[in-house]
């Protein structure tokens, strides 16, 4: 850490909770929380725990998308553990789409668990798949809150009772996430941050790690998550994809698709997932997208998108500011609109949300919320989608647009028709056709068409225009 890390850094803010009836490990896997399970192994009455383990719990929630080494570790050399320690460990994974319909799957519960279960009948693949989408770089980081976040949350609910030590794995450093977790108080849930009580970063997890096993813990996270380029470990990342080319070739796919539909979705902030393969000369992983994109079924899509204008400065004032760290504690929170969490600068303003009833809260040069709509037309080869997508291009006043694969030798590009442009103002939108894999599910949240109609206004070519017949009778 530097020397202003060291100053921010005081683990007293942080303070250990003392014992009770049940302490839950919340296990990713990875190095950091395996570190802090693995002390509390060696010495249970040293961390406020029974000599027999039996008031601990160990919880993972799986996605779906762990890189195998992670798994193979966890099997080898973890497990084991468990199972001399009778320790009970919970595997769990999001039951659906609505975590408030499915609730949570138990993928096992037992005191002799003898293999990790990577997914249940949801997975965070599933979910970006048909939604069209990547993980984010930059923001609240959704797809962790959707994948562990709520379905943690909603087990705790359901079978703790009573106060309990949640302990999470934030390395000494990490004193913004911390923050953040401390922000969203739980009936009955007691935070505990060991490695940062302890005062330890990476390197000496690392360490200790490899004195008591052997061998060199990775870091785990999903084989598609954006943070690797901005957490400075690419090279890392690389190396790890080139041993195994089928979970990142699976990443690739899901990126291109979400380019396709919006060319601005790539995985990471100033490249393409395809661009860094490229680079790492990783061609196994190449060859393996671009023979999946050959023999994926595809569609040709339809995708529309409202922008609406942002805030503007005089709503900030008069209406309370939505400042990034209010935004964050907001989704994260998932807690009811009445119930969001606001920083104490927040607090202070009067007004806590903007109804949007006063024209001056708009500002049309600042882009607001973005919705879309997305309907699939046709299953089809790709190549006779694209076929059938020129001859939609073949009329007056639209033009096939290529955007021509920015990886040499590999058929890697975009095909579209761009029907309404969007303008420089807003509101406004777009509107456009598009050939995919047809993995993405028709969707338009409620209330879409009535916006689409609303942004019309003076947008170039924002005409009523339906499908046309052309394309219906193309697929």
């Amino acid at each position: 850490m530097t020397s202003s890390q060291l100053v921010l850094f005081n683990a007293d803010s942080f303070p250990e909770p003392e014992p009770c009836g049940t302490t839950v490990v919340s296990w990713g896997l990875g190095a950091d929380s395996t570190a802090i399970l693995l002390r509390f192994l060696e010495n249970p009455p040293a961390y406020g725990l029974r000599p027999d383990l039996s008031d601990l719990i160990v919880i993972t929630a799986m996605t779906g998308m762990e890189w195998p080494d992670s798994v193979s570790l966890a099997e080898q050399h973890v497990l084991p553990l468990l199972r001399a320690h009778r320790v009970r460990y919970v595997q769990i994974a999001r039951g659906g789409h609505s975590i408030a319909r499915s609730g949570v799957e138990i993928l096992s519960d037992t005191r002799a668990p003898t293999r990790i279960h990577t997914s249940g009948r949801w997975s965070l693949l599933l979910d970006l798949s048909e939604s069209g989408t990547v993980p984010m770089y930059g923001g609240s980081r959704l797809c962790s809150v959707r994948a562990k976040g709520e379905p943690l949350d909603l087990w705790f609910k359901q079978n703790l009772h009573g106060p309990y030590r949640h302990v999470v794995g934030f390395e000494a450093g990490e004193v913004s996430r911390t923050r953040v977790d401390m922000s969203f108080p739980k009936p009955g849930r007691r935070p505990w941050y060991p490695l940062i009580n302890w005062g330890w970063d990476r390197p000496a997890l690392l360490a200790y790690l490899k004195s008591r096993l052997g061998v060199s813990y990775p870091k785990s996270f999903c084989w598609a998550c954006p943070y690797p380029v901005s957490a400075g470990s690419l090279p890392d990342h690389m190396a790890r994809s080139r041993r195994f080319p089928r979970q990142i070739a699976e990443a690739a796919l899901l990126e291109y698709t979400a380019q396709a539909l919006n060319p601005r979705f790539t995985l990471y902030a100033k490249s393409s997932l395809r661009e860094e393969l490229h680079r790492a000369g990783n061609s196994t992983a190449l060859d393996l997208l671009a023979e999946r994109l050959d023999s994926e079924p595809w569609s040709i899509y339809e995708v529309r998108r409202v922008l609406a204008p942002g805030r503007s400065e005089h709503c900030k004032t008069w209406h309370g500011p939505r400042c990034a760290r209010c935004h964050k504690l907001a989704v994260e929170s998932g807690a009811p609109p009445s119930e969001l969490p606001r920083c104490k600068v927040c607090q202070a303003v009067s007004g806590a949300r903007c109804p949007r009833r006063d024209p001056l809260c708009s500002d049309p040069q600042v882009k607001g919320n973005v919705w879309r709509s997305v309907r699939r037309i046709g299953i089809l080869s790709r190549r006779q989608a694209l076929a059938d997508l020129e001859r939609f291009a073949d009329r007056p006043g639209r033009a096939l647009e290529h955007v021509a694969s920015t990886v040499p030798g590999y058929d890697l590009g975009f095909d579209r028709v761009v029907t309404v442009r969007r303008a420089d103002s807003y509101p406004t939108r777009e509107r456009q056709f598009v050939t995919a894999p047809a993995t993405v599910l028709p969707k338009a949240r409620a209330g879409f068409e009535a916006a689409w109609r609303a942004a019309a206004g003076p947008a170039p070519g924002a005409g009523a225009e339906p499908v046309e017949a052309g394309l219906r009778a193309a697929v």
